[in-house]
């Protein structure tokens, strides 16, 4: 069997969550304990508005205050102490359902939270779209055409504050990472949309495949802020397919992948961090000096780039890493909880980590 050319710490595998309780990895109070100096950071993406709320009215029923990057930032640099019992809420992606649900229902909570955008996949609209108390919302808007928030909506967020948008990549981009061939592009082929490799280059339009690049030979992928190199199929590979899908898995033993260049790597991962940052605040008139690595995944060249492009912060997973944010930790390792979780903050009704689904 061919070696794995995804890292362990990159890969979604159901070992990562059993190593980190056994580690110690996850915060005590999951387990019954008091918060003590911990900030607890919760991701979410798509929601609903009856999937979220409940969540929202637990916070407030047991009186957590909501932060958002500017103080996140002070907690972890030691320039601000936790006061009162404080939680951070970050939606990834900046889904349509953060206009249409979640900043609704933050104004009906009195509640703040971060969304961390994707500006090469964000599109203009002509108005922004209905929300969940207006005529004509779309409960499924984030399986539609246009599944993001329009730039007029996240301006719009970003103007009234209750939403901080910060980065999440300019591209979130899935590279091709290894020439093991794995299978072909059907039609009926299915994947989530931020799962589809990105085959453009920096500085050109994004292109991804899809569904319709059928018999284009799908290789192991890892994203574009990971150390890999980006792997390209050559077109005549792809044409040759097309005459003969049969002969995909040996193809690749007599034509060769364009494989990018260290230099051309570290290229791609700074317009990644600088394009979005700078596209962001043009855009929004707000300063980006957070981003959210995609998967969690900030490889060594990325941290490294962090700083000189403007980033204070980064929330990035690490093997071993703590899942609670706490004073004088390493700011660009910011680690979090699933949403599920916060029943098992302290308050009425709390539940213990092991009673969670």
């Amino acid at each position: 069997m061919p070696r794995n050319p995804v890292p362990f710490g990159e890969r979604n595998t159901k070992l990562r969550k059993p190593l980190d309780i056994c580690t110690g990895r996850y915060p005590t109070f999951l387990y019954g304990a008091k918060l003590g100096s911990f900030l607890p950071v919760f991701s979410f993406e798509k929601v609903t508005l009856p999937y979220l709320e409940p969540y929202l009215v637990y916070l407030m029923e047991n009186g957590y205050q909501t932060l958002q990057t500017p103080e996140l930032q002070d907690i972890v640099l030691g320039k601000r102490k936790i006061d009162a019992p404080s939680v951070v809420l970050q939606f990834d992606g900046a889904w349509a359902s953060v206009w249409t649900v979640v900043a609704p229902l933050l104004r009906r909570y009195n509640m703040r939270a971060v969304t961390f955008a994707i500006p090469g996949r964000i599109q203009h609209g002509e108005k922004p779209r209905p929300t969940w108390r207006q005529p004509g919302h779309d409960p499924a808007i984030d399986h539609t055409q246009n599944p993001f928030c329009t730039w007029e909506e996240l301006r719009a967020l970003a103007d009234e504050g209750r939403v901080d948008v910060q980065s999440h990549s300019w591209s979130h981009a899935q590279i091709f990472c290894s020439d093991q061939f794995q299978r072909l592009i059907l039609p009926e082929t299915d994947m989530p949309l931020l799962e589809w490799p990105v085959i453009s280059d920096p500085g050109e339009p994004l292109k991804r495949l899809g569904p319709s690049n059928v018999f284009h030979p799908l290789l192991p992928t890892r994203t574009r802020l990971s150390n890999a190199l980006k792997h390209d199929v050559d077109p005549s590979v792809v044409r040759r397919i097309h005459d003969d899908p049969n002969a995909a898995p040996y193809l690749f033993r007599q034509y060769f992948l364009q494989i990018e260049t260290e230099e051309d790597r570290e290229k791609a991962i700074r317009f990644e961090l600088e394009q979005s940052k700078g596209e962001l605040e043009d855009k929004l008139g707000k300063p980006v000096t957070q981003i959210r690595c995609p998967r969690g995944i900030c490889g060594g060249i990325a941290e490294s780039l962090l700083h000189e492009c403007g980033y204070e912060t980064a929330v990035a997973d690490k093997l071993g890493g703590f899942r609670a944010c706490v004073p004088g930790q390493n700011p660009r390792r910011i680690m979090r909880l699933d949403h599920i979780y916060i029943p098992c903050l302290p308050g009425r009704t709390r539940k213990c980590y092991w009673y969670i689904k």
